[in-house]
């Protein structure tokens, strides 16, 4: 299968939780993620090597953040136990 990028893609009229679940979309994300991070001098270590999107809003409501929006990381990692775990195995 001919691989396809985000550029040559009609997404225009694509819902956000469409292009979430949208593998071409996250492996475009993923590549300017991991190339940003070569170009800003971060250790390879630092670069993540799998990512996942998600369609949730990280708001005070959700938990996942606080009045300031500032990250609260168990309640993070409690909730995407699955995603973060599947993530994981895909990288190595």
């Amino acid at each position: 299968m001919k691989e396809r990028s985000c550029s040559n893609m009609y997404i225009i009229c694509r819902s956000f939780e469409a292009l979430c679940d949208e593998e071409a979309v996250r492996v475009a994300v993923q590549k300017e993620v991991q190339s940003h991070g070569r170009k800003t001098g971060l250790e390879k270590f630092e670069i993540p090597g799998a990512i996942t999107l998600v369609q949730e809003l990280w708001t005070p409501e959700s938990g996942l953040v606080t009045a300031a929006f500032k990250l609260k990381r168990k309640p993070i990692a409690e909730y995407y136990a699955k995603e973060i775990k599947k993530l994981y195995t895909m990288t190595n």
